[in-house]
């Protein structure tokens, strides 16, 4: 199956990271970051981290101008001038930006890096990795502890934030099934409120 894995770099030592990728074999990070740089992290600096990684020969893409949460269009953003997650992946660039990648996911061992540690506050996972799970891509988050966390599990915890009660592994009760998904819809658009970029505010 199709497999692709998300990281957030978090405040990690650069080796510390570089040990994370190196135990799922990882050797392409892209980069989904809007902004490339922080001086809280500058090891984590477009063109640090290029290098560090390069080094250890593993190869680095920056998407952040495709898959990048800070995007400057208005037609994307809600009347709460909230990033709208739905809109943003209809865009074209944003699909062939998905599709590119699913083009090469067999041939190499790729991993998403944004900023955030914990994945369900970050977009890499609600709205990225969600548009590759819809795609019949496996997605895994790899934790602050080293161990994987699957989509599906992330998503159960995304239910349980929200109050909802979490899907159930099979359903042959086709209505309890119609609510799971909308259930699972609600909770995410509730998260792209939460976490999504405010461009502008509506007073």
């Amino acid at each position: 199956m199709n497999t692709i894995y998300t990281i957030g770099h978090s405040v990690y030592e650069i080796d510390y990271f570089i040990n994370l990728l190196n135990k799922y074999e990882i050797n392409l990070v892209l980069d989904v970051r809007s902004i490339p740089y922080s001086k809280h992290t500058p090891q984590f600096n477009r063109e640090l981290i290029k290098k560090s990684l390069e080094n250890k020969g593993i190869r680095y893409e920056f998407f952040g101008d495709v898959f990048g949460a800070r995007q400057k269009d208005h037609a994307l953003f809600n009347e709460e001038g909230i990033l709208d997650f739905v809109k943003f992946k209809e865009l074209d660039s944003f699909k062939e930006a998905l599709n590119k990648v699913i083009e090469n996911i067999n041939l190499l061992n790729i991993v998403i890096m944004c900023s955030e540690k914990e994945p369900l506050d970050c977009h890499r996972s609600i709205l990225i990795s969600k548009a590759f799970s819809n795609h019949g891509v496996e997605v895994y988050h790899i934790l602050d502890n080293g161990e994987l966390e699957s989509h599906k599990s992330l998503e159960n915890r995304l239910l349980d934030c929200y109050g909802f009660p979490q899907k159930t592994q099979v359903s042959l009760d086709f209505f309890k099934e119609e609510k799971e998904i909308n259930y699972l819809k609600k909770a995410y658009k509730m998260r792209n409120r939460d976490i999504g970029y405010v461009f502008f505010q509506n007073k």
